[in-house]
């Protein structure tokens, strides 16, 4: 899918663009595309991703955050699916 674009959903509070770009995120994960994705969103928001991401996937969510140790042990445990096989 070399046609993806990157976007930014902006409008009122309250219209569902946080279930929008999950379950858009889930229905290509699907189709084939492993990911990772990014979701970019303010902090006081992150509780509230997650337990959508929960509620309407079987995604992994993972919190990049903290410090550089942190966001390193993540990278190298968490960001990326390992077949068993």
């Amino acid at each position: 899918m070399s046609d993806l674009r990157n976007c930014i959903l902006a409008d009122e509070m309250g219209l569902g663009k946080t279930i929008q770009s999950i379950t858009f995120l889930y229905e290509i994960f699907k189709m084939g595309i492993q990911g990772p994705f990014l979701v970019i969103a303010p902090l006081s928001t992150i509780p509230n991703w997650e337990r959508e991401f929960r509620t309407w996937t079987e995604l992994n969510a993972v919190v990049y955050h903290g410090s550089q140790a942190s966001r390193k042990t993540i990278q190298a445990y968490e960001m990326y699916h390992r077949d068993t096989q």
